[in-house]
């Protein structure tokens, strides 16, 4: 008689997990807030901070090196684009600036490391991503927000802000912008009512809209422009209407301030 093999349990879909995949910035707080009472927290919490200050992705953070850190500049060497199998692939270098506040977990980390890997394990290798996912799921708990969560929702966020800091002074709206980037990054025809409203668009706001978008690529390492949209647009989703964006936050990218 045949044995009968049990199927895998289904993924449950990510909208069926949690209503949204980015998270407001006072959920960042509490979040990092929620690493520091963690094992490892001093690590724990440099780790959150850079996913969001950075927007890196998990397998981008998890190569950091010391030598990367220049605390004479406050900056943060980044190896963007980087995928489990990109020895074939070109890849982009970006010297990042780090915030007040990671330049100080940064430097409190290092007093602890024993060894040359920015995030180290336990067992003093290079903490993996599995670990990381794990770390900040956990930390999602302790802080007691309401779904579960992953490092990615740290880097969306993060895109998000830099992507509403970029955007807020121009004074478009979401409508404006989605109509520029129909005329300059799609084939899609405009209507009548879209040509009289895209022309009351003035030129400042068109080419600081087209500068964001591209300042947002190269910070990101992000290729293709039907992913990078989604990140600009976010803007929307952290701050409707792009209102109520804080000018005195702690991590804020000073140097992105209008």
């Amino acid at each position: 008689m045949s044995k009968s093999l049990s199927s895998p349990p289904l993924k449950i879909p990510f909208a069926e997990r949690r209503e949204r995949e980015f998270l407001y910035l006072k959920e960042v707080d509490i979040l990092i807030a929620a690493t520091q009472n963690t094992r490892a927290g001093t690590r724990n919490a440099a780790l959150a901070m850079l996913l969001f200050c950075q927007t890196l992705q998990p397998v981008e953070i998890g190569w950091l090196r010391w030598c990367d850190v220049d605390f004479n500049k406050n900056t943060l060497q980044v190896i963007r684009n980087r995928t489990k199998s990109s020895q074939s692939q070109p890849l982009s270098v970006n010297r990042q600036h780090l915030s007040i506040a990671e330049v100080d977990i940064l430097k409190d980390l290092q007093y602890l490391s024993t060894t040359d890997w920015l995030l180290q394990s336990e067992r003093r290798q290079r903490l993996s991503e599995r670990s990381l996912h794990h770390i900040i799921a956990q930390a999602g708990i302790e802080a007691g927000l309401p779904f579960p969560i992953h490092p990615y929702m740290l880097r969306r966020t993060g895109l998000y802000y830099r992507a509403a800091l970029l955007l807020e002074p121009l004074g478009l709206s979401l409508r404006q912008c989605c109509l520029l980037w129909n005329v300059y990054k799609t084939s899609a025809s405009l209507s009548a009512q879209e040509e009289i409203e895209y022309h009351a668009i003035n030129r400042k706001q068109e080419e600081g809209f087209l500068f964001t978008l591209e300042r947002i690529k190269a910070f990101s390492g992000i290729t293709a422009y039907d992913n990078l949209v989604d990140y600009l647009l976010g803007a929307f989703l952290l701050f409707p209407r792009l209102q109520g964006i804080p000018q005195n936050y702690w991590l804020a990218p000073l140097h992105w301030l209008p």
